[in-house]
Order: structure tokens, then C-alpha cells, then sequence
């Protein structure tokens, strides 16, 4: 392996909310799926605006992860994914590639009936969510395939704008005492029998693989050394604010429209018993709102896995095939055969759960595979960020990092454990 690269910026980027920064909010909008969506709705119908310091809580903790891994890159010029198969054992590399294929057949799974049930709201059951769901996949892989980079980005902060102007103010329009909701954002209550669903809140906003792909898109920006420290920190800071702001509204709606009137939803009831609580607050406004909201989120959400995803097939093959450098970058691009069969596969994979729904066994296997992936990635970051040497001038773990770090890999084994103990 070459040595790390220190090569940096020209010029800085200037960190800007006109702007949006850049790939952080992407990534940011990528794990936003329906299940955060579902999972701050329930919350907020159990326990009002209680909770809220743990969607912000976990906002942040999915901060710190990705900028871990954005330093981890703008020190060596390596991806996360490099520095596993470089640094450690070789059934990291085996863990992680059985853990890449069966969630990319459940998770794609999931988005796709999401963005089904989406449409199906939306256009008041014309389009039924099986089809809905099979338009969308396809959908998502012609744009990637034939959209770019260029087109990609610019259709996610679309879609972030739509989801985050419908949802923020249908938030605003419904939320008529603030002081509640202030306090249940600064001052941590753990309600008697909540504490398992705190800690699933806490792990679920923001996603989990998909943080990975912040490593592919810096290279999309050519953001590359200390010289682009200070903006990739603006950037997934602005990222994850917006993760925490839509999980906050979404909560705040559930508070008025479930929790303050005594009704009891289930996680199969979130998101139609949503559209039509707040269709008797807001009128029809807030039923298209929210569903427009709903829609473009889990979109978001898909195709943010369809475009950032097969990067990490084409990482991973590059570095099993043990390519040089050159060549591995090479294979990463949007362009390269192994990205475009990865596609492929994930596109194709989901379909047949369009009509059959997800089968019990993919349910089980991602869940005990996938509850294992944020302690992971805390527990390499620990190790990449503090252990590998490195000569650039970015900085290895502040004391402050590691804390957190550690805290977060045991608050997520706690939160994995559960999970798996729910699916058996």
C-alpha cells in the first residue's frame, strides 16, 4: 500500500446554509428512513415531547461518527472500508461483507415498500404500494445510472427541501406551547418502562452504513486534506441538525396529534393515522404535507442507498482483488463495472418483497448482522484514529472523542443486544 496522501484544498470551501454545505446533508437525508420516521411517531404518541433530548442525542452521536470517519480520510486519502482491510484482522473484512449483502437485500427491501406505501398516500391509492414500490427501484437505478453525481446531488437537496419544509411546518403549525416541548429538548427524563425505547431512539436517527458513504462523496467533492477539515465538520454539523429538526417535528406532530388526545397507535398505524390526525388539525393541507413530507423523505432515503451503496461493493472487490491505488479509485467511480453490477443487484433484489413483504428470516439475520455495525464502527474508529500513524496535520482522536466514542459503543451493544433479542 502507498502512503497516505496529504495533499489539500486549494481552496476552502466556504461553509454555507445557502449552500446546504454538501455531502453531509446527503448523507444526512440517506439514513432518514421510514423506520425513524415510525419510530418518532410512536414516540411521540407514548410519550409526548419527553423523549426529545434522545433524537437530539442521537443526532449527535451519529456526528461524531462521520466526522471520525471524514478525518479518518482526509489524513490518509484511504476510505474507512481501506482501513479495515489494511489495519485489522482479516474477518473484519468477512464480517462486513456477509453484513453488506444481507442488509442491502433487507434494508433495499424496506425502502422500496416504504416508497410504495409513500406514493399509495400520496396519490390516494391510484397507485398501490407493491407497484409504487417497483416504479420507484427502478426509477432510482436509471437516475443513478444515467444522472451522475452532479444530477444525484442536486435531486436529494430537492428532496431534502421538500421533506424538510413539509414536515418543519406542519411541525410549526401544530405546535402551540413551546415551553413543554423546550424542556423535553434540554433536560433528559427517562419516563418508568421507556428505557429500551430510549436507547432505540437514541440508535436509530441517522442511519448506519450509509454513514460510510460520506467517504465516496468527499471524493465526489474533491475534498481531500487538513485543508478541508474546517468545512467537512461545517458540513456534517449542518447534516446532522437537520437529522435532529425532523425527528424533533415529527415527534412534536405525534405529541399534538396522539399523545395530548390519549390516542393509541401502533407502528403499522404511524404513518396513514398521521396523515389523517393532521388532516383534522390542518385540513387538507396537512394531510398532503405530510404526505408529501413522508414521501420525499423515504425517496430520499432510497436513493440515497442506490447511488452510495454500490461504492462499497466496488471498494470491497477492488480490495479483495488487492487492486493498487490507483486502480481502486478507479473501480469506485459511478462509471466502473463493479459499481454498475452492484446497481443492479440492489435494485433487482428488493422486487420480489414488493408483494410478498420481507420474510422473517432476512428480518432476523439483518437484525442480529446489523445490530453489531455502530459498535463496530465506534470500536475501529477508536482504534484507526488513535493507533495508525499518520503525517498529516489532522488531528487523531481528542481525549473528548474517544469518551464518546466509548460511550457510544456500549450504549449501542445494549441497543443491539435488544434488537436481537425482539426479532428472536
Amino acid at each position: 500500500m502507498t502512503s497516505a496522501r496529504t495533499d489539500t484544498l486549494e481552496t476552502t470551501p466556504a461553509i454555507s446554509l445557502l449552500k446546504l454545505a454538501g455531502p453531509g446533508l446527503i448523507v444526512a437525508a440517506a439514513g432518514i428512513g421510514s423506520g425513524d420516521v415510525v419510530s418518532a411517531t410512536v414516540g411521540g404518541a407514548k410519550y409526548g415531547v419527553l423523549l426529545l433530548w434522545g433524537v437530539a442525542l442521537g443526532a449527535f452521536f451519529k456526528f461524531v461518527l462521520t466526522e471520525g470517519i471524514a478525518r479518518w480520510q482526509l489524513a490518509t486519502g484511504k476510505t474507512v472500508v481501506e482501513g479495515w482491510a489494511e489495519y485489522l484482522p482479516a474477518w473484519v473484512n468477512i464480517y462486513f461483507g456477509a453484513y453488506l449483502v444481507v442488509w442491502t437485500v433487507a434494508v433495499s427491501a424496506a425502502l422500496t415498500n416504504a416508497t410504495g406505501l409513500g406514493i399509495a398516500n400520496l396519490s390516494g391509492g391510484r397507485i398501490s404500494q407493491p407497484w409504487g414500490a417497483v416504479a420507484h427501484s427502478l426509477f432510482g437505478f436509471a437516475f443513478v445510472w444515467f444522472g451522475g453525481y452532479g444530477g444525484f446531488e442536486k435531486l436529494m437537496k430537492t428532496l431534502v427541501a421538500i421533506m424538510g419544509f413539509s414536515i418543519l411546518t406542519c411541525a410549526a403549525l401544530t405546535l402551540h406551547d413551546p415551553l413543554p416541548a423546550l424542556r423535553g429538548l434540554v433536560v433528559p427524563v427517562i419516563p418508568p418502562g421507556s428505557g429500551t425505547y430510549v436507547l432505540s431512539i437514541i440508535g436509530g436517527i441517522g442511519g448506519s452504513i450509509t454513514m460510510l458513504s460520506y467517504n465516496y462523496w468527499m471524493r465526489e467533492e474533491k475534498l481531500s486534506g487538513p485543508g478541508a477539515l474546517g468545512y467537512v465538520r461545517g458540513d456534517v454539523g449542518i447534516a446532522y441538525v437537520f437529522t435532529a429538526l425532523f425527528g424533533i417535528s415529527i415527534m412534536l406532530i405525534a405529541n399534538q396529534a396522539f399523545f395530548l388526545p390519549g390516542v393509541t397507535i401502533t407502528d403499522a398505524q404511524a404513518v396513514p393515522k398521521m396523515a389523517e390526525m393532521l388532516g383534522t388539525m390542518l385540513g387538507r393541507f396537512g394531510v398532503v404535507a405530510y404526505s408529501i413530507g413522508f414521501w420525499a423523505a423515504v425517496f430520499a432515503s432510497l436513493l440515497g442507498v442506490w447511488q452510495s451503496v454500490p461504492y462499497l461493493y466496488a471498494d470491497f472487490y477492488s480490495i479483495v482483488r488487492k487492486l493498487p491505488v490507483a486502480a481502486r479509485e478507479e473501480a469506485t467511480k459511478v462509471t466502473s463495472v463493479p459499481y454498475r453490477l452492484a446497481l443492479v443487484f440492489i435494485t433487482l433484489a428488493p422486487l420480489p418483497f414488493a408483494f410478498i413483504r420481507r420474510p422473517l428470516i432476512i428480518i432476523v439475520t439483518y437484525t442480529i448482522v446489523g445490530s453489531l455495525f455502530v459498535p463496530f464502527l465506534a470500536a475501529t474508529l477508536l482504534y484507526l484514529n488513535n493507533r495508525v500513524r499518520w503525517t498529516s496535520a489532522v488531528p487523531r482522536n481528542h481525549w473528548t472523542t474517544n469518551a464518546l466514542l466509548a460511550v457510544i459503543l456500549a450504549m449501542f451493544l445494549v441497543v443491539g443486544a435488544q434488537e436481537v433479542l425482539n426479532a428472536l
